[in-house]
Formats: structure tokens, C-alpha cells, sequence
């Protein structure tokens, strides 16, 4: 048999010409590509697979967003704030949470007591009422300062800042002890004769001052309004600081004192502002001065605290009066001389 192909079709091209068997083939170009059958039915689902070795993981999923940060409720008492402590500042006092209330630790005893719980100052500890014996405590009057141990009247709340024997030379008017920031015989922390400066003296703000002369074994005190960051700070740059405490109530912190009747200067750093009789007249740290002449420019009697005298520079502390009409006659007591505040 034989086949022949249209000749319509004028492109067309032999390719090849075969013979199977007395049959004549003559096969042309590879026709185009016809359009996609449809998609077949999907297959059986196969067989599950094997499980893998014990303990093997797959890798780890992305991280999440980080959530916000969590509020730890102090003020509420529950099992997961059990044995949490906290302070009331209104009452002065600790509490801690037992797993279901607070309850009430009382007030602060240690305060004062150890220099890892100091108290601002000996006025705290007054006002606390933790305490009712007068003696050594550990204040820390601010936080730029550590702790130091001072004399405290806890009734009342007076700290010591200075004790000043007046038959001694250590606290006269020309010390250094006034002008710089070191302690003095810090150990002596009794209301005694012995000397003592303490860091009182530059760290303890007040408002009130209190100070005592003791003179054959009586203390007699006065007190006043003052408010100020540090005594140093009122005495230490030797300017004139004026006070109205009034001679009525200096004269008072002696037995029996004796003064010029004129001048009654008064204040920190009281002194003459003669230029010429300055260092040569009588002056004081703190006190009171009189002078016969109906001025200032040349005093000679005082009462008061790290005192100088024109007659006699061995008074640190009670009155002097030598020279030039005092009104109690002459007069040279030397006290112990204390200086406390609040």
C-alpha cells in the first residue's frame, strides 16, 4: 500500500520514506503541540512514614514581640509577696506581709542605734520615741555624708555639735578648729567637761540653737531661732553675723556676769571692725560684747563661746571683763561651754 500526503499543503516537506512490509510510508514534519488535557483525578493517599528517634526536635519557631513590662504590686500582701517589708512613712513604723495581711513590725528601735540605721538626727529619734536615755546614737544628717556618732538629748532632741573647756586654748577665737572640716576628740561623746568637735559641726542643718555654760557643776542653758545648713557654716568664713538673743539672756548662762554697759554687739564671728584695734580687742565665735564708750571700735569685756580678750587670751568660753568699767565689777569665769542644735 501506498500513501501519499495532500499537496494542499505546499510547506510540506519529506522527511522520511520507510517500508514495512510492501508498505510504502513516507512520514513528514512533527506537528504542533496540542492544548493541555485536564488535571487527573488525584491519587491514593500513601502510607504514613516512619516516626523519628526518641528525643530529636524540630527547629525552633521565630520569637514573639516582647510583652510589656510586668507591675509588681508592693502594696498588696498575697503568697507571692509573703515576708516582703515595707516602711510607713506616716507612722513611722515597718510592716511586713505574712501571705495574706499586713501586720505591723511597731516602731523603729534600731533607729539610731547601729551605723547601718542611723537617724537624721537626735530630733528623729526624739520624735520617735524609741529612746528616752540621753547618750551616744549614729545620725546621718544627709546622704552625701556617712554616718558618725554624736551626743544626743533624746527627750527634747538637741545633737551635740561642740564642747569647749574655757581654761584651754583649743577653741579661742584665732583655733583653726572654727575655719575647717575636721573633728576634734570625736570620742568624747558625754555631756562631760572634756573637749569635742564633732561632724555636726559642717553636716547638721537647724533652726533652733542651744547653748550651755557650766560653771561649778550647774549647767544653765538658753535657747533660740537660728535657721541655718550648718553652725560652719555661719562661722567659718569669719564674716559678722548678727543675733537677738538679747544680753539679758546671754548674761543668764552665768552665775554672775559682768559686762560693759555699752556696745552689746552680738552674733557669730562678733567682733571690732577697727581695722587697727581688730586682733588686739576683745572678740568672739559666738557672744556678746561690751565696751565702756558708746560704740564698738574698742571693746574689752564679753560672754560667749571661742572667745579673745584685750586683757587676757585664756578664756575660751564664759565671760571676761578686766578692764574699763563693768558694770558687775571685774569679772574672769571660765566655763564649760556646750553648743547643741535641732
Amino acid at each position: 500500500m501506498q500513501f501519499f500526503l495532500s499537496q494542499e499543503n505546499k510547506d510540506f516537506k519529506p522527511a522520511v520514506t520507510s517500508s514495512i512490509q510492501g508498505v510504502h510510508v513516507i512520514c513528514g514534519n512533527k506537528g504542533e503541540k496540542g492544548d493541555k488535557g485536564d488535571k487527573g483525578s488525584a491519587g491514593k493517599v500513601g502510607p504514613k512514614g516512619a516516626i523519628g528517634p526518641v528525643g530529636s526536635r524540630g527547629k525552633p519557631g521565630v520569637a514573639g514581640p516582647i510583652g510589656p513590662p510586668g507591675v509588681l504590686r508592693i502594696d498588696v500582701c498575697s503568697s507571692s509577696t509573703e515576708g516582703l517589708v515595707k516602711y510607713n512613712q506616716q507612722l513611722k513604723r515597718f510592716a511586713y506581709c505574712d501571705g495574706t495581711q499586713w501586720s505591723n513590725l511597731g516602731s523603729l528601735p534600731a533607729y539610731g542605734r547601729s551605723s547601718l540605721l542611723p537617724a537624721a538626727s537626735c530630733k528623729e529619734i526624739a520624735l520617735n520615741k524609741a529612746f528616752s536615755t540621753n547618750g551616744q546614737y549614729w545620725i546621718k544628717p544627709s546622704s552625701v555624708h556617712p554616718p558618725y556618732q554624736v551626743f544626743c538629748d533624746v527627750n527634747e532632741g538637741w545633737t551635740m555639735i561642740m564642747k569647749i573647756d574655757g581654761n584651754k586654748e583649743n577653741f579661742n577665737y584665732n583655733s583653726e578648729l572654727w575655719s575647717n572640716k575636721k573633728t576634734f576628740q570625736s570620742n568624747n561623746l558625754a555631756l562631760d567637761d572634756k573637749e569635742a568637735k564633732l561632724a555636726s559641726y559642717w553636716t547638721l542643718p537647724f533652726n533652733e540653737l542651744r547653748l550651755g555654760m557650766k560653771v561649778a557643776g550647774t549647767i544653765r542653758w538658753i535657747t533660740y531661732s537660728y535657721n541655718a545648713s550648718s553652725l560652719y557654716s555661719l562661722i567659718a568664713d569669719g564674716q559678722y553675723r548678727r543675733t537677738s538673743i538679747g544680753e539679758t539672756k546671754w548674761r543668764s548662762l552665768l552665775p554672775r556676769s559682768s559686762l560693759q554697759r555699752n556696745c552689746n554687739r552680738e552674733g557669730f564671728n562678733t567682733r571690732s571692725f577697727d581695722s587697727y584695734r581688730m586682733y588686739r580687742r576683745t572678740r568672739a565665735r559666738l557672744g556678746i560684747l561690751g565696751n565702756q564708750e558708746n560704740e564698738c571700735r574698742s571693746p574689752d569685756s564679753v560672754v560667749g563661746f571661742g572667745t579673745a580678750h584685750s586683757t587676757s587670751g585664756k578664756n575660751s568660753a564664759g565671760n571676761e571683763a578686766l578692764c574699763c568699767s563693768p558694770d558687775n565689777g571685774y569679772m574672769s569665769t571660765k566655763a564649760i561651754g556646750y553648743i547643741m542644735a535641732r
